[in-house]
């Protein structure tokens, strides 16, 4: 249980938050921003509408970030103009304001990351067991918008592997600690901080027909860390 605690507040610390955006990582606007400099001709304009999704190419001057639109929305008379094929100076800051008040982190595309299954609840007989898993998840997140609102919350699909220790009965008053390895899939349905929260569906095995799990399935929270 000890190095279940160590490899949660490591994992925490590996994904702090941080208020400079990355080279490489795609971002969305969450405001339209005017006036953006084209990168090989500063003297030259351009418009990006809330919801674009832009690349950070270079993250190294102190004033501004060059960047690469990948994802173009225009929103009634109001368009884009910046192109997906140019790069533009996007300033640090818009009205005094940081420009990472203004965006988030796109978390459209495929995913993967460790996971952790803290608990299982065993559909076979009912049971909750502490009998957590350690793996790896991969999955594919979509970012639709709330109906009654501008926010998107991303939504992950995904299957994922692992191993867990198992409590093996062997008799009266006799057990045993086993490896065993879980397959799942499920949903993430929550993200906050790059720490996605879902519902997973499993089995485990150990490779022992007698053990009264073997091959059942079970239903878990998880937390899993995006890289």
């Amino acid at each position: 249980m000890k190095y279940l605690y160590f490899l949660v507040l490591f994992f925490f610390s590996l994904n702090a938050y941080s208020e400079v955006l990355e080279e490489k990582k795609v971002y969305r606007l969450h405001k339209t921003v005017h006036d953006i400099p084209l990168a090989r001709d500063a003297s030259k304009k351009f418009i990006a509408v809330k919801e674009s999704k832009f690349e950070v190419v270079d993250a190294t001057n102190t004033s501004h970030y060059v960047v690469r639109f990948v994802t173009l929305y225009d929103i009634g008379k109001v368009k884009s103009t910046v192109r997906k094929d140019d790069e533009y100076l996007l300033s640090k800051t818009i009205s005094s304001v940081p420009i990472e008040k203004s965006i988030s982190l796109s978390r459209g595309g495929a995913v993967s990351g460790p996971l952790i299954v803290p608990f299982k609840y065993r559909l076979n007989d009912d049971s909750l067991t502490g009998e957590a898993t350690l793996g790896y998840y991969a999955g594919y997140s979509v970012e639709p918008r709330l109906f009654w609102s501008d926010k998107r919350i991303p939504i992950t699909p995904f299957i994922a592997g692992g191993v867990t220790q198992i409590s093996v009965n062997e008799g009266e008053d006799e057990t045993s600690n086993q490896t065993g390895v879980s397959l799942a899939a499920g949903i993430l349905i929550q993200n906050w901080a790059g720490v996605n929260i879902g519902l997973v569906y499993g089995q485990d095995r150990i490779g022992n027909n007698e053990w009264e799990h073997e091959g059942d399935g079970w239903l878990s929270f998880m937390v899993g860390w995006e890289l």
